[in-house]
C-alpha cells in the first residue's frame, strides 16, 4: 500500500493526462498503477487490475515466453520502444485481441525498480496501412487483367467502385453507374453480385475465387462473373470482379495463364497447379510434365502456400470455380 501511495502522489495526474494506456510495473511483474485509458483500452476498471500479474493483458499463448522476456528485461534494464518490427498483441477482459506497440521506461524508486510502460492500440494504423497494401494489389490485378483482355473492377462490400480497368467500361450496357456505386444490368447477375460482395472478409474461404454463369436473358448476352477475394487481417475488403463472355473465355485466356497471373505462381508451379486442379493425381501430373513425383509434391507444397489451400481437393475446388470446368 505505501508503494502505491507514493506512485499515485508522483505519477497519478502524470498518468492520468497521457493521451494513450500508461501502467506501472513493479519488479515482481504487478501492475501498482494505471491510467483510466489503460483500462478502458482493455476493457477493465482500475480495481481489476492493480495488483495482478502483466500478464493478465497478454493473449494466453504468449504468456509463459513473455515472463522470460519481462524478467531478461528486468536484468538489463534501458528504455526501449516494442511492436516496431514485429507484431504485438493485447488481449481485452472479453478475450478479444488487438494490436499494440508499447514503450518501456524503467524507473529506479525507493521502493525498487519501477518500469513505466506506455501501450498504444494501433488497431486503425494496421488497418490503413493494410487497405494502401490492398489497393496497390487491386490495382495491379485490374491492370493485369486489362492487359489479358478481361474487363475489371475492384469493388468493396457496399458496391462502391474503387478501381475500374478500361475494358471494364466498354460493355457499358451491361452495367448500371449509380454514384460511386455500381449494378449489374442483368437482375440475376446483380444479385449474385451483391451476395458475393456481401461475403467478402465474413467467410473463411477467402482465397476462392466465385464464379457465377449469367445466361442470356432478353438484351443480355450470357456472361460469367468471378470475384476475387482480397481481405486483410484487419478487416480490410475489396473484391476483384472479372467479367467475361460465356462463350469466349477459351479464346480469351488460357487456364494456366490465368492460374500463374492471378496468384503470382512460377511457371512450372503454375503447371502443377493446373494438372492436379484438372483432377490429375501426383503420379499422373509427374508423367505428363516429365519430372518425378517427389518434385511435384514439393512444387505442391508451394502452390498451396501461395494460393491460400492446404489440400489438393481444396486446389480442385478452387480452379474449378475459376475456370468453370
Amino acid at each position: 500500500m505505501t508503494a502505491s501511495r507514493d506512485l499515485n502522489d508522483q505519477f497519478r495526474m502524470l498518468f492520468e493526462a497521457a493521451p494513450n494506456g500508461v501502467m506501472a510495473v513493479d519488479a515482481a511483474g504487478c501492475i501498482i498503477q494505471l491510467n483510466a485509458q489503460m483500462g478502458k483500452m482493455f476493457g477493465y476498471s482500475r480495481g481489476e487490475l492493480l495488483g495482478r500479474p502483466v500478464e493478465v493483458l497478454v493473449p494466453v499463448r504468449f504468456r509463459q515466453g513473455h515472463i522470460g522476456l519481462r524478467k531478461n528485461f528486468a536484468a538489463a534494464p534501458q528504455m526501449r520502444l516494442l511492436g516496431t518490427n514485429r507484431d504485438l498483441f493485447g488481449v481485452r477482459k472479453d478475450g478479444s485481441e488487438f494490436s499494440v506497440e508499447i514503450g518501456l521506461n524503467p524507473t529506479a524508486m525507493s521502493m525498487g525498480g519501477i518500469v513505466i510502460a506506455a501501450v498504444v492500440d494501433i488497431t486503425e494504423r494496421k488497418r490503413a496501412s493494410e487497405e494502401e497494401t490492398l489497393l496497390g494489389q487491386a490495382r495491379e490485378n485490374v491492370q493485369l487483367c486489362q492487359q489479358l483482355g478481361m474487363p475489371a473492377a475492384a469493388l468493396q462490400r457496399d458496391g462502391r467502385v474503387v478501381l475500374t480497368n478500361p475494358l471494364f467500361k466498354e460493355p457499358h450496357s451491361q452495367f448500371k453507374f449509380r454514384d460511386d456505386r455500381i449494378e449489374a444490368a442483368n437482375p440475376a447477375a446483380n444479385e449474385f453480385l451483391k451476395r458475393e460482395l456481401a461475403c467478402l472478409g465474413r467467410r473463411d474461404d477467402a482465397t476462392i475465387v466465385g464464379s457465377n454463369p449469367v445466361l442470356a436473358e432478353n438484351v443480355y448476352p450470357s456472361l460469367i462473373f468471378r470475384l476475387l477475394p482480397m481481405e486483410g487481417s484487419f478487416g480490410s475488403a475489396l473484391g476483384i470482379l472479372i467479367v467475361t463472355a460465356l462463350g469466349t473465355i477459351g479464346a480469351l485466356l488460357s487456364d494456366l495463364d490465368l492460374v500463374q497471373s492471378l496468384f503470382g505462381l512460377a511457371p512450372a508451379e503454375a503447371r502443377v497447379a493446373t494438372l492436379i486442379g484438372a483432377g490429375l493425381s501426383p503420379q499422373q501430373t509427374a508423367e505428363k510434365l516429365s519430372i518425378s513425383v517427389g518434385n511435384v509434391r514439393t512444387t505442391l507444397k508451394h502452390v498451396f502456400t501461395k494460393v491460400g489451400v492446404s489440400r489438393q481437393s481444396e486446389l480442385a475446388v478452387l480452379l474449378t470455380k475459376l475456370t468453370l470446368r
